[in-house]
């Protein structure tokens, strides 16, 4: 019996020049993933800003179309309606909208102002009183510009003839 046959195989430096190979493709894609991933966390670090803007801004739409009624409290929005109680609570620097759970927008705020009929109200703590608004003005700030909000209530005749709690009869 003759063991003369040949298997065929790749030799060493075959598998040493494809290992390099795949090696240099290897850390090609290891790079260009590095560098997409940190395009995309800039990415959302820029926007995240305007994200968070944008969200308040339409959630504050919504809860004040369904509210029948809108007070301030010291630097508190009331939104009630015949479902649900929303606040807003507006701190320097971010704010806290509470429903059934509490949401925190992480951003600036400055210049709060509210108004009834076009009169300002400027609601005192010390009072202790709830003060019926249907205007709402607040500047907020990204990255260094302001942008202002301008929120406004047209009131049904019913809503409006509702009193207040704290109301005096």
């Amino acid at each position: 019996m003759k063991l003369n046959h040949k298997i065929q195989a790749f030799t060493i430096m075959e598998l040493t020049i494809a290992m390099l190979i795949s090696a240099i493709v290897i850390g090609m894609m290891y790079s260009a993933y590095a560098i997409i991933n940190h395009s995309y966390q800039s990415f959302i670090d820029r926007n995240g800003g305007t994200a968070t803007l944008s969200l308040l801004d339409q959630r504050l739409n919504r809860d004040i179309s369904k509210a029948e009624s809108i007070s301030r409290y010291s630097n508190t929005i009331i939104l009630k309606s015949s479902h649900d109680t929303v606040s807003y609570q507006f701190l320097p620097d971010r704010v806290i909208r509470k429903k059934a759970l509490a949401d925190t927008f992480k951003v600036t705020s400055e210049n709060f102002n509210t108004s009834f009929e076009s009169s300002p109200v400027e609601a005192d703590p010390s009072q202790g009183k709830e003060k019926r608004i249907d205007d709402l003005q607040v500047t907020l700030v990204l990255d260094g510009q302001k942008i202002p909000y301008h929120y406004y209530k047209i009131y049904s005749s019913v809503n409006l003839f509702q009193p207040l709690n704290d109301a005096i009869h």
